[in-house]
């Protein structure tokens, strides 16, 4: 086999954490930053696979509003709130939910965090399939339909096995030499910096480990193939968390019931709402825009942002906060973490990068034109 293509996508890898030569310094091509998308993982790797923006493919955050026939949570029924109640045993719960939803044909990653289990039935999850498979977009291809239908021999490496089985499983494919497009996906270094900051010694050290398994992985592959591609990336940035903020108590003095009322989802940088009647409408919005930290986004602006959703699937109104600063107490968790994404696409710490040993004509500047890059790598593979 003469070519081989090697796809690195590192969830969090942001420009700021692999703009230097430190990073990868066998690939050399220079290293610029790329937009991403409004959203969180759930919306920008729907993005980077299909070159569409959330509008198009469906995807901006985890939860979006359950339809009117009823979304996965629909056969849930108040007692499993109820059970947890009375029992205390609310992980307990969470993980009966989890395992339900599995046995129901879920196969695209989720998590409850700390949805409010009388809320769920309200509620949906946008990935359904594993985004990494073939036909989990109903309106468009991603690049794993690109693989398949060019009948190009390959192996995809998602978060559904640990870390080490995937390195392990990689270095097996790249010494067989069987497979002509590998594409590697990894969440691990997102989660450390959620965990302790971007700027922590161990997102250092991570980042180290990982240029040096990398370098392997490309060494082992120029020794078999006469050409190596290699793309290595990011879906997003991540941004040290300098500030929290409780819009729940900034709500919790309106004279209206959720979800009576309104509904309201938080996100760990997003506040998004829907509503019955008027007044309510206006006075969240009165309240929101009193608070400092954020703003709300308008339609114009999220069209702009290629996530204006007609149907309002994920709010009718979005409150997006400032870089560095965190809802706490929100949906996706009780306490504050280190670090975060999530923000405004043109937030400092929002881009990502591409390292690659490729001289590319242009080099993308948003996730679309990576997709479109990668696809011309599949292309050339197919060869």
């Amino acid at each position: 086999m003469s070519r081989q293509v090697l796809v690195f996508l590192i969830d969090a890898l942001g420009y700021e954490q692999a703009r230097d030569a430190e990073f990868l310094p066998s690939l050399a091509a220079p290293r610029a930053p790329i937009e991403t998308v409004l959203g969180y993982s759930s919306g920008c790797i729907p993005s980077l696979l299909t070159g569409a923006g959330p509008a198009r493919h469906g995807h901006l955050s985890m939860y979006r509003k359950a339809p009117t026939h009823g979304g996965v949570f629909s056969g849930i029924g108040p007692w499993v709130a109820a059970a947890a109640k009375m029992t205390g045993r609310h992980w307990t719960m969470r993980r009966w939910i989890s395992a339900y939803l599995r046995r129901r044909g879920i196969t695209g990653y989720f998590s409850l965090y700390d949805v409010p289990l009388p809320w769920l039935r309200y509620f949906d999850l946008c990935q359904r399939k594993n985004v990494y498979a073939p036909q989990a977009f109903s309106e468009m291809p991603g690049l794993p339909d690109v693989l398949q239908q060019h009948a190009i021999p390959h192996r995809i490496f998602d978060w559904t096995i640990s870390e080490e089985e995937a390195f392990a499983g990689l270095a097996a494919e790249i010494r067989d030499g069987n497979s002509r497009v590998l594409f590697f996906y990894r969440p691990d270094l997102d989660g450390l910096m959620h965990t302790v900051g971007p700027r922590d010694r161990r997102v250092k050290e991570k980042l180290d480990d990982y240029s040096r398994r990398i370098g392997e992985m490309i060494d082992t592959a120029r020794a078999r193939h006469r050409e190596v591609e290699v793309y290595v990336f990011g879906d997003h940035g991540m941004a040290e968390v300098e500030h929290t903020h409780d819009v729940w108590a900034a709500l919790r003095g309106l004279p209206f019931a959720v979800p009576g009322d309104y509904l309201y989802f938080l996100d760990s940088t997003m506040a998004r709402f829907w509503f019955r009647h008027d007044e309510a409408r206006r006075s969240v919005r009165r309240v929101l825009a009193e608070l400092p930290y954020g703003r709300i986004l308008e339609t114009r602006e999220l069209e702009d942002l290629n996530a204006f959703f007609p149907q309002q699937d994920y709010g009718e109104m979005i409150f997006l906060v400032e870089e560095g600063h965190l809802l706490v107490p929100s949906f996706m968790g009780l306490t504050p973490v280190r670090g975060m994404h999530g923000y405004h696409p043109l937030a400092a710490a929002s881009y990502t990068t591409l390292v690659t040993n490729q001289e590319l004509a242009h080099y993308p500047r948003n996730l679309f034109e990576l997709h479109d890059v990668l696809r011309a790598a599949f292309e050339r593979a197919a060869a």
